[in-house]
């Protein structure tokens, strides 16, 4: 009997408990494919790398993922402040990277030809959100409010921008300060009733959008909501019998319930795994994503970093759940799609793709 070589997979994530993480079952999916099929002798592993989204801890439990010699290659973070933290470790250690999740347009910016990223960069995201504000829900004097995080204050100054170069105003750009951070939202409610915005952009978290939402419409605001891709997929702009029209929001990840080439895979999720379908947020973007990396490793043909990234670096395309796909020279998706949502009755209802929208 031949021995098989080990080799691992990290997956940096945020809490312990990986099990409630759609993500993290999705690639584990892919690995067990890949194992059963492969002709290689070797078996991977999807080892979690958790940061507990603390910075020092990050980097920590990144550099220990990265001196294990039996380490190939890494997925995750799945959210932009820790892929941030972690990055150049990663890049510095020459492990191939992709994340699921991570969409901070920093990510993208600093040079490094190890990271991919299977989610539009929120440059993209930015300026589509813009569009949708102005040209499909007809924005005149649009209030931007952002959590101030890595993920929050980029997507939110490129949506002011780009809102302003539509010939949309921007009646106020605020970001979180300490107060904020710590819950307590009444100054920042009275600065946005004070600008009269007839639509207010969200970059922020789902857990606080749902707290100033309900604030507003408590002190009779009627603006348009909007929101980005972190409320995916959950409504929590929704204020239910109070809102005069139903909130929007983004989702910079395909939908599985209408993406024609996620069907099988969503299938099979669905039956593995039935209680993570209320929110089954990018378990598609995570499969490819491992399934990226495998097909890295497979023409590597061996447990060798250098050569599974020599290998994605020669061939940027990939054809999987989220249909035919390319990456740029940055590690981007060539030409990502930004589906657009109204909320209602707590249900997300896909209305199209915001470049065909606006």
């Amino acid at each position: 009997m031949t021995t098989k070589t080990i080799a691992r997979i990290g997956f940096q994530l945020p809490d312990p408990d990986v099990r409630k993480v759609t993500g993290f079952l999705a690639a584990e999916m892919a690995i067990e494919d890949f194992n059963a099929a492969t002709d290689l002798p070797l078996t991977v592993q999807l080892v979690p790398v958790i940061d507990y989204r603390d910075r020092d801890k990050a980097r920590a439990a990144a550099q220990g993922f990265a001196d294990d010699p039996l380490a190939v290659a890494m997925l995750g973070p799945i959210n932009s402040d820790m892929a941030i933290a972690t990055q150049d470790i990663y890049n510095a250690a020459g492990l191939a990277q992709v994340s699921s999740e991570a969409s901070s347009p920093i990510l993208t910016s600093r040079g490094y030809t190890n990271f991919f990223r299977t989610v539009a960069n929120d440059e993209v995201q930015g300026r589509q959100l813009a569009r949708a504000a102005v040209n499909y829900l007809k924005g005149k004097k649009i209030a931007a409010l952002s959590d101030g995080s890595g993920w929050g204050r980029p997507i939110a100054e490129i949506f002011a921008a780009e809102v302003e170069r539509l010939g949309g105003e921007i009646v106020l750009a605020d970001f979180f300060t300490e107060k904020e951070m710590g819950l307590d939202f009444s100054d920042l409610v009275e600065r946005t009733l004070a600008a009269e915005p007839d639509l207010i952009y969200f970059a922020v978290y789902w857990n606080k959008a749902h707290i100033i939402t309900h604030m507003l419409r408590e002190r009779g605001c009627k603006a348009q909501f909007l929101g980005s891709d972190a409320l995916k997929p959950y409504a929590f702009l929704e204020v239910p019998s109070v809102d005069p029209n139903p909130p929007h929001h983004s989702l910079a990840g395909i939908d599985m319930r209408i993406k024609p080439e996620a069907r099988s895979f969503f299938e099979r999720f669905a039956l593995r795994h039935p209680m993570l379908l209320v929110a089954p947020q990018y378990a598609a973007e995570a499969y490819d994503a491992a399934g990226i990396l495998l097909k890295g490793l497979t023409a590597a043909g061996k447990p060798d970093r250098a050569a599974l990234l020599a290998a994605l670096q020669a061939d940027r395309s990939f054809s999987g759940a989220l249909g035919a796909i390319s990456f740029t020279p940055e590690g981007d998706l060539s030409d990502p799609e930004i589906g657009l949502y109204y909320c209602k009755d707590g249900i997300r209802n896909y209305l199209g793709a915001i470049r065909d929208l606006a």
